[in-house]
């Protein structure tokens, strides 16, 4: 039963695939698509991850595949993005005791 309770709360992201997928994108912003410096950088990217092309392509089809998967790993790759910046997590609100 305490199975059952815990398999509707999402998956914990891949901290690698975020990594690795945040990297993919800044390249991308800083290199463009097509040229030889992105696809330098999308290589050495995959390399120091420990990802194939495929295998990277697999895992990001995986948590495109599942909604909850997808939620929570774009939920990680906003936070690595914001740390990247220097932009602290907004402090949860305080409750008012009554």
């Amino acid at each position: 039963m305490a199975l059952c309770a815990c398999s509707d709360s999402a998956p914990k992201p891949d901290e690698r695939l975020v990594a690795a997928y945040v990297e993919m994108r800044v390249a991308e912003q800083t290199y463009g698509g097509e040229s030889s410096e992105s696809r330098t950088a999308r290589r050495d990217i995959l390399k120091k991850y420990g990802y194939t092309r495929e295998d990277f392509i697999k895992a990001c089809d995986k948590v495109l595949d599942d909604e909850k998967r997808w939620i929570s790993f774009q939920v990680a790759v906003s936070d690595r993005i914001d740390s990247l910046l220097g932009i602290e997590k907004p402090k949860p609100a305080k409750k008012d005791k009554k």
